[in-house]
């Protein structure tokens, strides 16, 4: 079984780093590091885990981007879990958080090759804006939160 929940320890979060590294920036051949942004001192951190294994097998991060507007990133599963619905999850969780502090927008800076997950979790289209690394096209995508 799956549970989402927060890292608590300093090795939840070296694991969960590792996996966003392993799932969101060895692919592009980028270095170490690069899986991490400066809002990770704000931001209120997820992870999925398997509770058979104790494996983190998911991560994602939430800040609040502006009075009322969450943004949250860094949405990665590992490969052998993909597909079973843990990226869902997580959004949930990050929505349940998000109605919890009273914002009424949640929103997501996105590669676009991601967009048709988030439409089917409720999200819309709202810009592009522009490449990151020189190397992803990604897209602003936005959902008003009915709490």
């Amino acid at each position: 079984m799956i549970v989402i929940r927060h890292p608590e320890t300093k090795e939840d979060f070296k694991k969960l780093y590792a996996l966003r590294y392993k799932i969101l920036r060895e692919p592009l051949g980028l270095p170490r590091g690069t899986e991490k942004d400066d809002y990770e001192p704000i931001s209120t951190h997820f992870i999925a885990v398997d509770s058979d294994t104790g494996e983190i097998v998911g991560t994602a991060k939430l800040f609040e981007k502006e009075p009322g507007v969450g943004q949250f990133s860094h949405i990665a599963v590992d490969e052998k879990y993909q597909h079973r619905g843990i990226g869902k999850m997580l959004v949930d969780e990050i929505e349940k958080l998000c109605c919890q502090k009273g914002y009424h927008t949640l929103g997501t800076l996105t590669r676009i090759t991601a967009t048709g997950f988030y439409e089917k979790c409720g999200f819309s289209k709202v810009g592009i804006s522009g490449n990151l690394f020189g190397k992803l096209q990604m897209m602003w995508m936005e959902k008003k939160l009915n709490c």
